[in-house]
């Protein structure tokens, strides 16, 4: 299963359009929050609310879980609440933790559970140039790559 993940983009659906023609045969794509605009405007990806996210906070769940072959895929913006559920959220077969905020990538093994950030699309802190995150997850584990878009 292919699955492209992006993280605060703050109203650059431009960048988003980048990542869709230059990513194919997509499994899922997802958003990690601080979207900064309407869902129509970032189709094809789920999204989940950010801090950010302001006027459009009502469109946008908190959380978003997705059943990959590993096990289930966990979402939500803020890194710092979801480390405190991990004991939880392993509990309950999450074998996959994505989330934003950071503006910084970031790819461990917490407790048995992967743990990402893709970074920022747009406002990346740890780099020059925007970053996503493409994960090939089969049932033995998952392949994580980093790409850079200008």
């Amino acid at each position: 299963m292919k699955i492209v993940i992006v993280s605060d983009t703050h109203g650059d659906t431009y960048a988003l359009q980048q990542v869709l023609l230059r990513e194919q045969k997509v499994d899922l794509f997802l958003h990690a929050g601080d979207v900064v605009a309407p869902k129509e405007a970032i189709s094809p990806f789920a999204a989940v609310r950010g801090n950010c996210d302001g006027y459009y906070r009502q469109d946008y769940p908190v959380s978003y879980e997705y059943m990959t072959p590993l096990g289930k895929l966990h979402m939500e913006h803020i890194h710092t609440v979801l480390e405190a559920k991990i004991p939880e959220l392993k509990d309950n077969g999450v074998k996959i933790v994505i989330h934003g905020h950071t503006h910084v990538r970031r790819e461990e093994v917490i407790n048995g559970v992967y743990v990402f950030c893709p970074g920022s699309l747009t406002y990346p802190r740890d780099n020059d140039v925007g970053t996503y995150l493409v994960l090939e997850v089969t049932e033995d584990g998952v392949k994580a790559t980093f790409k850079e878009i200008e």
